[in-house]
C-alpha cells in the first residue's frame, strides 16, 4: 500500500491520495467538537475502506463515548484494524496508534497514554495523539502530566500551523488545572482570539474564572462567545453548565433552572455521558442550595439505567449513580455500587481508581441521599485528598467536596467548621460556603463568629 504525506508531513498508509487530507480534516473536526465527525469518518471509510489508521480512529471514537456498549464496538474496530495492518506496510507511527487502541480496549489506560506520548516524541505535530493523551491524562486526574504533555511539543509548533490554536487551548486548560491561572487564562484567550469557535479554549478561560470566583466576568465571557461555541456538538452544553455555575454562586436560581431546562438537559436522550455529568451535578448542587428541582431527576435516571454495568470511567459512573439515587432507583443504585466494589478488585487502571476513591465516594453519596449524613462524612473524609485520581476538573470534582461539607454541617459541625475555614480561604467569593460556615459555627457554639460569616455571605451576594 502506498504512503501519502498529510498535514505537518505526517505519513499515511493509503492508496487514495486525498485520504490524508480528509483524515487531517477529521482530526481538526475532533479538536473543534464538530457535529459532523461521525459523518466525516463514515465518508472516509466508504471511499477508502482499507486505510488502516481510519479504522484505528473509528475505534478511538467509540472509546471516547465512555460506555460498555461503545467499547464493544471499539473492539470490533480493533479486530478490523489488526487485519488491515497485517497486509499494509504501515508506518511506525501508525503501528503505535494501533498499539494504543489495543491497550485502550484492554482497559490498560496507562499503556494507552504512554503509547501516545511515545508517538509525540518523534512526531510532536501528531495532534490526534496529543489530544487523546490530553483526554486520558484528564480522566486520570494527572494535571501536571496533561500540562507537560503539551509543553514538550509546543516549541515545535508555529503560528503558521493551522491547529496551533487548539494546542494553545489545551495548554491553557492544563495550566489552569495545575493552578497556574494567569498563564492558563493567557493561553486560553490567545487560542480564542485565533479561533472563536474553539470551545475547549473558551472553556479553559471559563475554568479560570470559576476557580477565581469571577462569576460576573465568567457570565460575560461565556455569553460573549456563545454564537461561536454553540455551533459545536454536545460539548456546548458543558459551557452552558459553566454559565449555570456562575449564576448558582450568585444565588440566581431561576436563571440556573432555565439554563438547565433549555440547554444542559435538553439533549439527555442522546445518551452522552458528559451531558449526564453536567445535569446530575447541577441538580445535586441546586438541592444543596435548598432549591426544589421538581421531577427533573427522572430523565437522568432513564439514561443512567442503561449504564449500571459500565466501568469505563469511575468519575462518570458516580454521576450515573447520583441520578439513580436521587430518582429513587434504589435497586439499580445498589447494583451499581456493588459493580464498583467488585471492579475494585481488578488490577486495571479504573479498577484501582474504584478501590482508592470510587467505593468510598459511592458509599458517601448513597448515605447522604438517604439522610445519613454522618456515614457520608465518615466515608468521604478519609479519601478527600485522593479524589483527584478519578479525573474530571477541579470544578467538576468540587461537587464531592460540597457533599462532604453539607453532610458535615448536619452531622459533624466541628469537622464542618474546619473544612469551611479551608474553603472560605480558597473561595472567599462563595456565599454558599460562608452560609454553611455560619451554620457550622453556630452548631459548634461560636455564635459571634457565625454572625461574621453570615455578613460575609451577604457582602459577597451584594457585590455579585
Amino acid at each position: 500500500m502506498a504512503r501519502t504525506a498529510g498535514r505537518y508531513g505526517l505519513a499515511y498508509t493509503t492508496n487514495h491520495p486525498d485520504s490524508a487530507v480528509r483524515f487531517d480534516d477529521l482530526v481538526s473536526a475532533y479538536l473543534g467538537f464538530g457535529r459532523d465527525i461521525g459523518d466525516q469518518l463514515k465518508a472516509l471509510l466508504a471511499d477508502d475502506r482499507d486505510m488502516p489508521l481510519a479504522h484505528v480512529a473509528k475505534g478511538y471514537f467509540f472509546k471516547l463515548f465512555g460506555s460498555a456498549a461503545m467499547s464493544e464496538r471499539a473492539r470490533k474496530s480493533l479486530v478490523e484494524a489488526e487485519r488491515l495492518f497485517e497486509s499494509a506496510d504501515a508506518t511506525d507511527r501508525e503501528h503505535l496508534h494501533l498499539e494504543a487502541l489495543r491497550a485502550w480496549c484492554a482497559d490498560d489506560l496507562d499503556r494507552t497514554t504512554d503509547t501516545w506520548e511515545a508517538i509525540l516524541l518523534d512526531h510532536p505535530k501528531d495532534v490526534f495523539a496529543l489530544r487523546l493523551a490530553h483526554f486520558n491524562h484528564f480522566y486520570a486526574g494527572e494535571a501536571r502530566k496533561m500540562r507537560d504533555s503539551v509543553a514538550r511539543v509546543l516549541p515545535q509548533w508555529t503560528d503558521a500551523d493551522p491547529d496551533i490554536g487548539y494546542v494553545h487551548g489545551m495548554y491553557g486548560f492544563a495550566l489552569e488545572e495545575s493552578g497556574d491561572y494567569a498563564r492558563g487564562e493567557r493561553f486560553g484567550r490567545m487560542a480564542v482570539e485565533r479561533n472563536p469557535k474553539d470551545a475547549w479554549s473558551v472553556h479553559a478561560v471559563a475554568h479560570v474564572m470559576e476557580m477565581q470566583g469571577r462569576h460576573s466576568e465568567g457570565i460575560a465571557w461565556v455569553n460573549r462567545h456563545e454564537a461561536d461555541w454553540s455551533t459545536t456538538n454536545n460539548f456546548r452544553f458543558h459551557l452552558y453548565w459553566h454559565r449555570a455555575l456562575y449564576h448558582l454562586e450568585r444565588h440566581e436560581f431561576e436563571q440556573v433552572l432555565s439554563i438547565y431546562d433549555d440547554y444542559v438537559a435538553s439533549d439527555i436522550a442522546s445518551d452522552m455521558y458528559l451531558d449526564v455529568c453536567n445535569a446530575a451535578s447541577l441538580l445535586w448542587r441546586l438541592e444543596m442550595y435548598g432549591v426544589d428541582v421538581g421531577d427533573r431527576w427522572k430523565g437522568l435516571a432513564e439514561v443512567s439505567m442503561r449504564h449500571v454495568d459500565d466501568r469505563e470511567l469511575i468519575f462518570v459512573s458516580l454521576h450515573y449513580l447520583i441520578a439513580l439515587l436521587k430518582s429513587g432507583e434504589t435497586e439499580a443504585a445498589a447494583r451499581m455500587a456493588a459493580q464498583l466494589e467488585g471492579y475494585a478488585n481488578s488490577a486495571v487502571a479504573q479498577g484501582r481508581v474504584s478501590a482508592r476513591v470510587g467505593v468510598g465516594t459511592a458509599a458517601a453519596l448513597a448515605a447522604f441521599a438517604r439522610g445519613d449524613a454522618g456515614t457520608a462524612v465518615d466515608a468521604l473524609l478519609p479519601i478527600r485528598y485522593d479524589l483527584y485520581c478519578m479525573g474530571g476538573s477541579h470544578a467538576q470534582r468540587d461537587l464531592f467536596e460540597e457533599v462532604l461539607i453539607a453532610a458535615a454541617v448536619k452531622a459533624r459541625p466541628r469537622i464542618a467548621r474546619r473544612l469551611l475555614a479551608e474553603r472560605t480561604a480558597l473561595k472567599p467569593r462563595s456565599a454558599w460556603s460562608w452560609r454553611n460556615y455560619a451554620a457550622a459555627l453556630r452548631a459548634d457554639g461560636a455564635p459571634e463568629a457565625a454572625l461574621d460569616a453570615e455578613r460575609q455571605a451577604e457582602t459577597v451576594l451584594s457585590a455579585a
